[in-house]
């Protein structure tokens, strides 16, 4: 004879059972990459190799319980910042190649900027910042030349918890984000020298 009163009871374990089991999960993941925060590169594995992030280098500008959000920084177009935004009005000094940060929102600039004046900008490690909106244009309508500039075009992200399964299956290897690599003149060689550099390791 089914008994109601007992199949309740067990379904009530088994979604107790289950809740623990994801927290559990969750703890786990953010104890193996205890080292995945904003200021770090994302260097694609060969993984990815058949799809849009081959070879791709990524530096993350957020990470917290809601996701994951960052600029691919080895993906230069052809276009300056006058060419593709000539709204922004940029100075000759920040007047640069706009990169494709990734496939959301490309109708809209950002930057990452490495400068002693951070009023209106967002940190994320070692003097490097993100910009946005008006204080984004105003850095790109400076003169000045000591600030380190890069233009983006779209950004990436991911939903929670959703790079963590993608590290857990391999397509991405951690690196530490130094800013002289991410303002880097030269980014045909980046991915590259960071794979050889950190394939095989989790920082």
């Amino acid at each position: 004879m089914f008994n109601t009163r007992l199949f309740k009871h067990l379904v009530f374990i088994l979604i107790l059972m289950a809740g623990f089991t994801n927290q559990a999960l969750a703890e786990t993941s953010k104890k193996k990459y205890g080292n995945l925060n904003k200021g770090v590169f994302l260097v694609a594995t060969d993984k990815l190799k058949y799809s849009s992030m081959h070879k791709t280098v990524i530096y993350i500008t957020q990470h917290d319980q809601a996701g994951t959000s960052g600029f691919i920084i080895n993906r230069p177009t052809e276009a300056h910042v006058n060419d593709a935004f000539p709204d922004i009005h940029a100075s000759s000094e920040t007047n640069g190649t706009v990169y494709f940060g990734g496939p959301l929102h490309t109708q809209y600039l950002f930057i990452l900027t490495q400068t002693q004046f951070s009023e209106g900008l967002y940190p994320i490690n070692q003097n490097v910042y993100f910009g946005t909106g008006p204080a984004m244009s105003v850095r790109l309508q400076s003169e000045n030349s000591h600030d380190k500039i890069r233009s983006f075009a779209g950004f990436m992200s991911w939903g929670p918890e959703q790079l963590e399964h993608e590290l857990d299956s391999g397509e991405w290897i951690l690196a530490p984000g130094n800013p002289a690599e991410l303002f880097e003149a030269d980014s045909d060689t980046l991915w590259t020298s960071l794979y050889k550099r950190w394939a095989g390791s989790w920082i």
